[in-house]
């Protein structure tokens, strides 16, 4: 994969917490199997500096905040059941402002993998398959 915007490091981190937000085993494929980590990528590459800058910082945050939380560790090597009890604690914490930065970085994670195409195939949506019929319906009635 080629990152234009994040390092291999923050792509990393970022793939670590979606797989940890969206558990998608053993029914989905796994983060590293989709696009997961360069969609995010496209997008802080198309996200004005002042909110790359931010969310990177907040990507290193995420990554060592289980370090001053007393889980020993940075996130990426903990294991999936402790990533989940931390990313849990983090979302019940009592400053509001952190609980909706938890909200905001589980939404992109979300979003990044829920919009890969093979994701979306497997839960039943086809954007291919939609997006012919509505060109086949349009020919039909003669629209453009």
């Amino acid at each position: 994969m080629t990152l234009e915007t994040l390092t291999p490091r923050e792509a990393s981190i970022f793939a670590c917490l979606t797989d940890t937000v969206v558990a998608p085993r053993p029914l989905l494929p796994p983060v590293a199997e989709t696009d997961t980590a360069a969609f995010f990528d496209r997008w802080m590459g198309r996200s004005p500096q002042l909110n790359r800058t931010g969310f990177r910082a907040l990507l290193y945050v995420v990554e060592v905040a289980p370090l001053l939380m007393g889980f020993g560790r940075r996130m990426r090597k903990l294991d999936g059941a402790e990533r989940a009890r931390y990313l849990r604690s983090v979302e019940h914490a009592r400053n509001p402002q952190v609980r909706q930065l938890v909200k905001l970085i589980k939404g992109f994670a979300a979003l990044s993998y829920y919009g890969d195409d093979s994701v979306m195939r497997r839960l039943g949506y086809d954007a291919e398959a939609n997006l012919h019929r509505g060109r086949e319906l349009r020919a039909k009635e003669g629209r453009l």
